[in-house]
């Protein structure tokens, strides 16, 4: 056995996600939803409000620097942003609880199991040990577990340390003391190259998706503020 590879990794938790992320989203709806309703309306609120002080600096003639300097001292503006702010936060906690409280219970029991690692890795070939390459205890994948808290805050630059040889250890196996390790020379299969190459697509999709419709939404409320207008 030897450190598996960094796109080997990357594959077994995008697959493991696979499952995670919808089955979190199903579970948390009961609290998901009503949030996401308040996200909705404080995020429509601060739309109309910017299109309105646009609209009314565009009238006016006033400068960009000057229109822009005006927006971040804005009260009303900062008002509606701390708004926002918190309904993002109260529309992402429940799912986030739940997909930290199911991944514990997934990636505890897969790496208790014969497997020594989640259903991800598992179909990788992929095995969680201690640093003396034996089972983790139960205590030991529940340390890791939560110390990938600490690879998800660095913006996943913990994640990315995975990458680095020759030992390949992301921050939350060096803050528990696990290795993952796969049958030494074994290449990342075809189909999880493809799965990857997909995941990616729809990383990328999404993203463009998020981008165009938010300046769509940013310019109807900038038209809408100029027909506001006395």
């Amino acid at each position: 056995m030897a450190a598996a590879g960094f796109r080997q990794r990357c594959a077994a938790w995008t697959l493991d996600g696979a499952v995670l992320v919808p089955a979190s989203l199903l579970l948390a709806w009961p609290w998901l939803q009503p949030a996401v309703a308040r996200w909705g309306t404080a995020c429509s609120a601060i739309l109309e409000l910017m299109g309105e002080r646009v609209a009314a600096a565009a009238m006016a003639g006033t400068p960009p620097m000057l229109l822009a300097s005006g927006l971040l001292h804005d009260p009303a503006l900062r008002e509606a942003a701390a708004a926002l702010h918190g309904a993002t936060w109260l529309a992402v906690a429940p799912t986030l609880a739940v997909f930290a409280a199911l991944g514990a219970v997934w990636n505890v029991a897969g790496e208790r199991s014969r497997w020594r690692g989640s259903a991800g890795k598992r179909l990788l070939g992929l095995q969680v040990t201690d640093r003396a390459g034996n089972a983790p205890t139960t205590a030991l994948s529940l340390a890791r577990h939560l110390a990938g808290a600490a690879s998800w805050a660095t913006l996943n630059v913990g994640h990315a340390l995975a990458a680095v040889p020759p030992d390949r250890l992301a921050l939350h196996d060096r803050l528990a003391g696990t290795r993952v390790l796969a049958v030494a020379g074994t290449a990342l299969p075809r189909w999880a190259g493809y799965w990857l190459a997909l995941v990616l697509l729809a990383t990328a999709a999404a993203t463009l998706w998020m981008v165009v419709a938010g300046a769509a939404a940013a310019s109807a409320a900038i038209n809408s503020g100029f027909e506001r207008l006395p």
